[in-house]
C-alpha cells in the first residue's frame, strides 16, 4: 500500500478513535444528575455547558491555541504554571471556537501572528502574555 494510503488510512482512524472516545464522554455525563454535572464541571474550573461544549470539541479541541501560543512565542507551559486558570479559561474559548478553519488556514501558512487579532477570543490574553517575559519561550 502507498504511503499516501496509510497516512490516509491513519487519519481516518484517529477521527474515528476521537469521535467514539466523545461519544463515550458525552454517555458518560449524560448519566449524571445536573447537579453532579455542574460539580464535575466546577471542579474543572468551568461551568456545565463549558464542560459539555468541551467534550464535544474532543481531545484536540484546543490544539489551534498552544499552536498560536508557539506562533507569538509564548510558552504554554509557563501560562499553565503560573496562571493555570487563565489557561483553561483559554482552552475553554479555543474550544468553543466559531472561527476554527479561518485559525488552522492562517497557522498553516504561517500568517496567524498578522490575522489572529480579527477573530480570536483569546487576543487580548495572547498580547497580555506577549508583554511578560517571564510568559515567552526561550
Amino acid at each position: 500500500m502507498p504511503l499516501a494510503a496509510h497516512a490516509v488510512i491513519d487519519t481516518v482512524a484517529t477521527w474515528w478513535r476521537d469521535r467514539m472516545q466523545i461519544s463515550a464522554e458525552l454517555e458518560e455525563i449524560g448519566r449524571l444528575s445536573y447537579e453532579d454535572l455542574e460539580e464535575v464541571a466546577s471542579d474543572c474550573g468551568m461551568t456545565a455547558l463549558q464542560l459539555v461544549d468541551v467534550i464535544k470539541a474532543g481531545p484536540h479541541g484546543s490544539d489551534e491555541m498552544l499552536a498560536l501560543m508557539k506562533a507569538l512565542n509564548i510558552d504554554p507551559d509557563a501560562v499553565r504554571e503560573f496562571n493555570p486558570r487563565n489557561f483553561r479559561e483559554m482552552q475553554v474559548a479555543c474550544a468553543r471556537c466559531g472561527s476554527k478553519s479561518e485559525c488552522r488556514s492562517h497557522l498553516a501558512d504561517g500568517s496567524i501572528a498578522g490575522q489572529y487579532r480579527d477573530y480570536c477570543e483569546n487576543a487580548d490574553v495572547m498580547n497580555a502574555l506577549r508583554a511578560q517575559p517571564m510568559m515567552l519561550s526561550e
